[in-house]
């Protein structure tokens, strides 16, 4: 009992984790073999430190990854994989038939599995199936039905135990039960004894301790019996039909002490810690086969089961239970009520009722729906007056008692709701309008339709002044106040764009705190009694936003329940009101009702405090809130696999190749060729709820800037890296909008051959040698720059001096031109001056000769004269005779003709007289005549002399100016 002791000692009381609902069926995923591409039969479940699922498979190591199915491995016969252990230091282990090793993973994904065989004698090598591998502070123990296996330090013990039927682990022992129904303690030395088989009694598959110093014992057909105080408790085996109709395959402690069993053509049954039934999970309602082989759990506490045909996985956790086709209710919802112990649903196909127990069990259930007879077609609402039933119906308004119709109060058209008005008067929102009710002797008797008002109307509040609402969905929101008779409205309003809606379509009408609201596509907005027109709402603004379209507000408790956004994009929650208006917004788990209502007729109806019931597309999904569940756990996203693009390399993840061939332990910092730089990187996350709704983000650090924006792709390719460093990040964000863990991956991209250190330095050389004979080159294309620059120059030079001789000529040219046009014009004006002169000239010679003339002829006549005077008047004659020679050969005459003559000849007698400075004034008055071309006859009048003695003056000129005889003299005076 010393065993027993310690045993009892370690236990402690469990945590506390959610409870299981007992109505309705959690949400099951099913897994086909045809989709896993396996065996249809798996013998053992477990998850592994990234979260990955793994299955014992008939043909190996089976893989669900959050995203793919893979057969990772086989062990080294390819038998069939019986057991699965996850050890302490995340190694996984496997048992097969006549084999058991673990699996080697590396830092590049890679898995392999070592045998442990060789570690056995060579005796013990033949050994059937290993069932079960349990671990304790000694080692892991692989069983089997004949001997056991220890596996620590590296080494393999066998320990002889014979006949073993089952093994449980309790705290840190192994308790083995024998085929004699003894109970022993498994040591590193063999079995010890705890219970013999008078106390036990039946065959046990598991088990257990209960926390409270006691055990349970599962048996395989007759229950669970109870061992505490040092005593079996066979009086209070806890039993009942499961047990006893079916046999247990499979067996898993959940969390809170419920107990998961699996049965061979029963299904699955789940007890509470007080061990009654809560849930029984069968092909019926959701599995594949009703047959268990294994069952395990996540992290998160959900079930993975191993069926005859496939997997099942089952969110146990999520406190959300279907309530359908199962329970025989069919359709879509759109109204519950609850009356007494008796559930009443309206779908699409008529109305459904059921009896509704705090305490359901599933192996007596009493939750079936029945459909009441005679009322077929859609039914709108359902609402209980006073004690009677009533239906809004599509063919009217109907009261129903017990499976039946017991009565049609309106034929003319459908039907929409009931409100009450005042005192027992109630309205009913019809297809034409809107009729009035009286409520006499606890029923309803129908009354008449208000005249003039012939709109449909589904949806009816009334405010706190009377006045009534009415939501239309097309047209606006009308505002009715009724006349004293009730006969008529007497006064109709219409709100829409114009009154301050944001659009007149698709308004919603909602009573909330006995405020009237309404939801609209952009918000929820309030009316404003003080200017007549429709304002945002400042609180529902500031909690809901302005971009959604609001859908439903239901008021419970100080509570709100909303809806709100497009459909199968919902956004769905709880606004819990404290401190006045501060809030708190709950939407976990409610984001899995996500595309599940009806778009305009969502259902919400609150049952109590810990239960509400969802009207959806097809049933109901009960949501259990009692359950206390942490939505917010972390859980792991990691990489499936690295592959090169454009080919089936794997850089990252199993292969076939790596399972079967030995691999690296260790893999190091990656180095890629830059041949390989495009690489698609693929992910997943260990958190299997919503997989639709689980966004993932990723960024390539060294490449990337940011985070990419989350979406639900799971895989990334980037193409055409530039060599250097990077690592690669990918996180998940699950439905509850929890982050993951990142998972990570580094690696180099090496620069491409033609940048390789020993490139770079042959490029150096080339570059040196290169350089030398770019100088060279430069320098030799430098001097033959220069000399074509200097010939350009020199050319340009020519160029230049020819062009500025062409210049210089034309300019002196034109100046030449320009000279000579002066010249001309000076000519011009000194040959008009010369004429003037030698006009004036002519005209004084002229006048000298004549007057020479004259006074010789006087002087004559007087000469003769004086001849033939008296001597007293000879004198006076002489007198005048001589004052005569006098002006003829007076000086002034000749400076005045030599003025004149200067100017004509330039200064022709001062040149003469210069050049010849023998020259007498008579020479020069002969030469100044002559140089007139004038003629002896006129020289002699001019120089008052004879003609003869023309020629000694002509003489004496030409003596003095050395010519001689062959010289003429005029044409020597002309040309001087």
């Amino acid at each position: 009992m010393k065993q027993l002791l310690i045993l009892c000692l370690w236990m402690t009381c469990a945590p506390t984790y959610a409870q299981i609902g007992n109505k309705g069926v959690p949400n099951i995923r099913n897994f086909s073999y045809e989709q896993y591409q396996a065996g249809a039969q798996n013998w053992a479940i477990l998850q592994d430190a990234k979260g990955k699922m793994l299955f014992g498979n008939n043909y190996g190591l089976l893989e669900y990854n959050g995203k793919e199915w893979s057969l990772e491995l086989q062990t080294s016969n390819r038998t069939v994989v019986r057991s699965i252990h996850r050890g302490k230091d995340n190694t996984i282990y496997l048992g097969a038939q006549n084999e058991f090793g673990y699996v080697k993973t590396n830092d590049a994904g890679q898995q392999q599995y070592i045998s442990l065989l060789p570690k056995i004698p060579e005796k013990h090598r033949q050994f059937s199936d290993v069932w079960s591998i349990l671990e304790t502070s000694s080692g892991i123990f692989f069983h089997t039905n004949e001997l056991t296996f220890l596996y620590q330090s590296d080494s393999v013990k066998v320990l002889e135990t014979p006949s073993i039927g089952s093994c449980s682990k309790v705290g840190d022992s192994i308790l083995v039960q024998d085929q004699a129904y003894n109970i022993h303690v498994l040591k590193q030395d063999g079995l010890h004894k705890l219970f013999d088989r008078q106390q036990v009694r039946y065959y046990v598959l598991k088990i257990y301790d209960d926390h409270q110093g006691g055990l349970y014992f599962v048996t395989q057909k007759y229950g669970i019996l109870k061992y505490s105080h040092g005593q079996f408790h066979h009086d209070k085996r806890i039993t009942n039909s499961f047990f006893e109709n079916n046999k247990v395959q499979s067996l898993q402690k959940l969390r809170n002490d419920y107990l998961a069993i699996g049965s061979v053509g029963a299904g699955l049954l789940i007890l509470n810690k007080n061990f009654t039934p809560v849930q029984w999970l069968n092909k019926s309602n959701g599995l594949q086969s009703n047959t268990i082989l294994a069952i395990g759990t996540d992290q998160l506490g959900n079930l993975w089961l191993a069926t005859e045909t496939g997997i099942d996985y089952v969110e146990i956790t999520t406190p959300l239970y279907k309530i359908a086709d199962q329970y025989n209710l069919e359709g879509t919802v759109s109204s519950i009520l609850k009356s007494d112990d008796m559930l009443y649903v309206g779908t699409n196909t008529g109305v459904f009722y059921s009896k509704w127990k705090q305490d359901e069990n599933p192996l007596h259930p009493t939750l079936n729906f029945q459909q009441v007879k005679g009322l077929s077609g859609q039914a709108w609402n359902l609402y209980k007056i006073e004690n009677s039933i009533y239906v809004c119906h599509h063919e009217g308004l109907f009261k129903i008692e017990g499976d039946s119709i017991s009565q049609q109060l309106s034929y003319s058209s459908g039907v929409w709701n009931l409100r009450k008005l005042k005192g027992n008067i109630f309205l009913q929102g019809g297809y034409d309008g809107i009729h009035l009710y009286k409520l006499l002797d606890g029923e309803l008797q129908y009354l008449w339709k208000i005249k003039d008002f012939d709109e449909t109307s589904r949806v009816i509040e009334l405010d706190n002044k009377g006045n009534i609402w009415m939501a239309h969905g097309y047209k606006g929101i009308y505002k009715l106040q009724i006349s004293e008779d009730l006969q008529s409205f007497s006064d109709i309003q219409l709100y829409t764009k114009k009154e301050g809606f944001p659009s007149g379509l698709f308004i919603n009408l909602f009573k909330v705190n006995n405020q009237i609201l309404f939801g609209t596509e952009y918000g929820t907005y309030q009316y404003d009694d003080n200017t007549d027109s429709m304002v945002i709402s400042p609180l529902y603004s500031r909690i809901l936003g302005n971009q959604h379209h609001i859908r439903l507000l239901k008021e419970n408790n100080g509570d709100i329940w909303f809806v709100k956004g497009q459909d199968m994009h919902d956004d769905l929650g709880i606004i819990e009101f404290y401190d006045n208006e501060k809030f708190e917004v709950l939407r976990s788990p409610l984001q899995h009702l996500r595309g599940k209502f009806n778009p305009g007729f969502e259902n919400i109806t609150i049952l109590d405090e810990k239960t509400a019931l969802f009207g959806t597309k097809n049933g109901i999904i009960h949501f259990d809130r009692s359950a206390n569940r942490n939505y917010a756990l972390p859980f792991n996203a990691h990489l499936t696999d690295i592959r090169y693009m454009g080919s089936d390399s794997v850089l990252y993840g199993q292969t076939v190749h790596s399972s079967l061939s030995p691999i690296k332990s260790e893999i190091g910092h990656i180095e890629l060729p830059y041949t390989k730089n495009s690489l698609t990187f693929s992910f997943a996350s260990s958190f299997y709820e919503g997989p639709k709704n689980t966004f993932y983000s990723c960024y390539l650090e060294g490449f990337d800037k940011q985070w990419h924006h989350w979406d639900t792709g799971q895989s990334k390719s980037y193409t055409n890296l530039p060599a250097g460093d990077y690592t690669f990040h990918v996180k998940a964000k699950n439905i509850y909008g929890t982050e993951s863990k990142e998972d990570i991956y580094t690696f180099s991209i090496l620069s491409p051959w033609y940048l390789t250190t020993s490139a770079l330095v042959v490029y150096g050389l080339f570059c040196l040698i290169g350089i030398t004979l770019l100088l060279k080159l430069y320098k030799a294309k430098i001097e033959q720059a220069k000399q074509r620059e200097w010939t350009i120059q020199m050319e340009m030079m020519r160029q230049n001096k020819r062009r500025y001789n062409e210049e210089k000529l034309i300019t002196e040219q034109e100046l030449i031109r320009l000279r000579n046009e002066k010249l001309e014009a000076e000519v011009s004006i000194s040959h008009s001056k010369m004429e003037v002169l030698k006009t004036e000239m002519a005209a004084s010679i002229m006048m000298i000769t004549q007057k020479n003339n004259m006074l010789i002829k006087v002087r004559d006549d007087l000469g003769k004269l004086v001849k033939k005077v008296n001597e007293q008047n000879k004198n006076p004659i002489e007198k005048v005779i001589r004052t005569i020679n006098r002006d003829i050969n007076s000086e002034q005459d000749w400076e005045q003709f030599k003025i004149h003559f200067d100017k004509v000849h330039e200064n022709f007698l001062e040149r003469l007289k210069k050049e010849y400075p023998d020259l007498t004034p008579k020479d020069l008055q002969l030469a100044a005549y002559l140089r007139l071309n004038l003629s002896s006859k006129e020289i002699a009048s001019m120089m008052n002399i004879t003609i003869r003695s023309i020629e000694g003056c002509r003489y004496r000129l030409r003596k003095h100016l050395n010519l001689n005889s062959n010289t003429n003299l005029n044409e020597f005076i002309l040309k001087f």
